[in-house]
Parts: structure tokens; C-alpha cells; sequence
């Protein structure tokens, strides 16, 4: 068998090794250490590039969104699996927008972790029940309106810049690859709120996620 490598970034090496005994003893991961924070994290990315990186939500003096933003530089071919704790409203979005292909409670259930490894570390996306519902609220407190009630249609550069802004990239970064100015990639940005029915980045993630654009095509 294969086996995926997996390596955990957690700021209690309890939680890592707990990880570490449930992945192994689900035959198909090869544990490759872990990481307490940012500092160790980048000393153990220079000599290792693994299929899949669990990241803690929160490490000690560390701002998420640059923490996932580094991660995704330093190790492109790696996917990224969040580990969340039960009482985070936002994490869901941030992680989505962040790049992250799956987020994991940390009250979830053995074969939920299994599970979510499995699927994000061959390239999939995966939701765990608890982080569905945090995004659920949020969509609801912040009155975003109902994308997917009717699947619309987009054109290529449309769809295109879509998929990248769902995907985690910045109005600077996709300009720059379809070499557009970023006005123009703001009004492509408002086209498809305008036809989707949203009113924000949250809710062209929600559209995304129900119609399956974050995986890879």
C-alpha cells in the first residue's frame, strides 16, 4: 500500500500524538512528525513535503491567515486538513478562503478524522458536521442570500475568476495571472454576486462549496 504522509501542527504535542495513533492505526498514513508552532512548522517543511498537513486553528503567536498563506507557498503539493475547535464561527470561511481543502472539529468522532484525511489527502473536499453548521450560522447571521437556489450561467472568465476567488486568491494575484487590472477583476467579482445572489466573498464560498468548485478539475 501507499501510504500518504502526514505531518501535524498543533501547539500540544498530546493532540499530535493522538492524531498520529489514530492515522497510523488506520493503515494508510505514514506519520512524519509534528510541529508546536510556526518556528518548528518551517524547520520541518525544509526537509519534508507531505501529502497532508493538519494545521490547529489557533497556535501561539500566529495570525491564521498567514499561517495557511505560508503553508500553501512553502508546501504547494501538500493539502491542507483544519483542525477546529467546536466554538469557532469564522474559522470555516477564513480556512475556505485560505486554501484549505477540509476542516475537522476536534470533538469529532475517530472515524470522522479518518475520514477527512482520506479524502483531502487525495485531493478531495471534506467538511466535517460541526464546521457545516459553524458555516451555516455565519451565512445566516451575516443575511447572505441563497446561492444555488438556481445554478446560473457564467462565462469562461467568469467561471474562471470564480474558482480562484473561492479558492483563496486575492483580486492583486488572479489580475496578475490573467493579466487584467484588478478593477477589472473587481467587476467580474461584482457580475458574479450579481448573478449568484450574494452579497459577499462568503457567499460565492457557499456557492462554491454546494457546487463542488473547490476541488481540482
Amino acid at each position: 500500500m501507499n501510504k500518504k504522509s502526514v505531518i501535524v501542527i498543533d501547539d500540544f504535542p498530546v493532540v499530535a500524538l493522538g492524531l498520529k495513533s489514530i492515522l497510523e492505526e488506520a493503515g494508510d498514513f505514514d506519520f512524519k512528525g509534528y510541529a508546536i508552532n510556526v518556528y518548528a512548522m518551517r524547520a520541518i517543511l525544509k526537509y519534508r513535503t507531505p501529502d497532508l498537513i493538519i494545521v490547529d486553528s489557533v497556535l501561539p503567536k500566529s495570525d491564521l491567515s498567514e499561517t495557511l498563506k505560508e503553508l500553501k507557498q512553502t508546501a504547494p503539493f501538500s493539502h491542507l486538513l483544519l483542525f477546529c475547535s467546536a466554538d469557532e464561527e469564522f474559522t470555516s470561511v477564513l480556512g475556505l478562503r485560505s486554501g484549505v481543502k477540509g476542516i475537522i472539529s476536534k470533538r469529532a468522532s475517530k472515524d470522522e478524522i479518518i475520514k477527512a484525511a482520506r479524502t483531502v489527502s487525495a485531493g478531495g473536499t471534506f467538511l466535517s458536521g460541526a464546521a457545516a453548521e459553524k458555516l451555516t450560522t455565519y451565512m445566516v447571521k451575516n443575511d447572505i442570500g441563497t446561492a444555488g437556489r438556481k445554478r446560473p450561467a457564467f462565462s469562461t472568465r467568469e467561471y474562471m475568476v470564480l474558482k480562484r476567488l473561492t479558492g483563496g486568491d486575492s483580486i492583486a494575484k488572479i489580475a496578475k495571472d490573467f493579466a487584467l487590472s484588478p478593477k477589472t477583476v473587481a467587476t467580474y467579482r461584482e457580475r458574479l454576486m450579481g448573478k449568484i445572489g450574494v452579497r459577499s466573498l462568503a457567499g460565492l464560498i457557499r456557492y462554491a462549496l454546494q457546487n463542488d468548485l473547490l476541488s481540482d478539475s
